[in-house]
């Protein structure tokens, strides 16, 4: 190592001791909002602890370790209610005061200005670190909470209505991918083993537009049923859904079809009054 790559390992260290020594007095001036406010100057103190350790390590164990503290920082701003702008806003906010502190340092030691640059390798890079980690953690809960709210949704839009002893009625409004044709050839098997089913309706009238992929759901859907016992019957074809489901070859003359659910009931109602 040259004289002076000895000068400047020498100052960063010094630079570092200094900070390590006062990074209580440090967190302590820092304005901090979260309501768990001594919990987060530990978590601050843990991750500037953190960051003055990487002086000693390479670059890749640093970016493991801060990465790893990002995700619990954003973790602990979620728990606390905090925005991600507001949390990204804090990091930002310890960042330049800490370049202050070290500026202060800085002046103290009249530290060469390669010493400057190659703190600012170290520190910059991990801080943004940070926020990449944090922004992550803020980004899978989102994720994850929208996953929660399509399952509940996916859910509450396969609702089995039952009507009459053996009967119900399944109604389908909007479109039908295959997550969402999944959950309705859940519900479809549970109710229907549940409530004894013998007939259910699947209503299509909310369902604007049929191609090959839906075509196929809703077969699966009556074969699955017919396999447990339970006669299905299509209703609320619309003309032109009945005239793209006879283009894609699809045939309905196993399938008894009706073109509105009132239609299907009262011809229902007539064949069960016929009987008893």
């Amino acid at each position: 190592m040259s004289g002076k790559q000895s000068e400047v390992s020498r100052e960063i260290r010094l630079i570092a001791d200094k900070l390590n020594e006062t990074k209580y007095d440090f967190v302590n001036q820092l304005p901090i909002s979260f309501e768990k406010e001594d919990k987060a100057k530990d978590i601050i103190i843990e991750f500037l602890e953190i960051v003055l350790k990487e002086f000693d390590l390479d670059d890749e164990t640093a970016f493991d370790n801060v990465t790893n503290f990002g995700m619990r920082i954003g973790e602990f701003a979620l728990n606390n209610g905090a925005r991600l702008d507001e949390s990204i806003d804090k990091i930002s906010n310890i960042r330049r005061l800490l370049w202050k502190h070290i500026k202060e340092q800085v002046l103290v030691l009249e530290a060469r200005i390669d010493t400057v640059l190659e703190v600012a390798d170290i520190f910059d890079p991990l801080f943004d670190r940070a926020i990449f980690a944090l922004s992550t953690a803020y980004m899978n809960s989102y994720r994850e909470n929208l996953d929660k709210a399509e399952d509940e949704f996916l859910k509450l839009s396969a609702p089995v209505v039952p009507i009459f002893k053996g009967t119900a009625v399944l109604p389908i409004i909007g479109g039908i991918d295959e997550k969402r044709a999944d959950q309705l050839m859940k519900t479809a098997l549970y109710e229907a083993g549940q409530r004894e089913l013998d007939y259910l309706f699947i209503d299509l009238s909310g369902v604007s537009v049929v191609d090959t992929m839906v075509a196929y759901h809703i077969f699966k859907i009556i074969k699955s049923l017919k396999l447990i016992g339970v006669e299905t019957v299509l209703a609320g074809i619309r003309p032109e859904v009945s005239h793209t489901m006879v283009s894609l070859g699809i045939d309905f003359a196993k399938i008894k079809t009706h073109s509105s659910l009132q239609q299907a009931l009262s011809m229902y109602m007539n064949v069960s009054n016929q009987i008893n």
